[in-house]
């Protein structure tokens, strides 16, 4: 999926709010309280990802194998780009 469609499916599932500028995902929660959505890759297999690696691969890039997103302001909901970092 191209980043221009993938952050467009992203943006009608989220609420910003301006006050910590975090963007809630208000799609599917799994179980755990993170947000998560299905995504089709380049050959046309789709995946459940976090919405948290969606943004990511939205608005950053590619997340390297075993690489993980984490959230600055630790909230489970947001999928802002300028709060997710891959951890250390």
């Amino acid at each position: 999926m191209n980043k221009e469609r993938l952050q467009k499916l992203l943006k009608q599932k989220i609420i910003q709010h301006g006050e910590n500028g975090c963007w809630e995902w208000v799609g599917q929660i799994s179980n755990s309280g993170w947000g998560r959505t299905m995504i089709t890759d380049e050959h046309g297999m789709t995946h459940t990802v976090s919405a948290c690696d969606a943004s990511y691969m939205a608005y950053i890039g590619d997340i390297p194998k075993g690489g993980l997103v984490t959230l600055s302001c630790g909230n489970r909901l947001c999928i802002n780009p300028e709060h997710l970092r891959l951890a250390d």
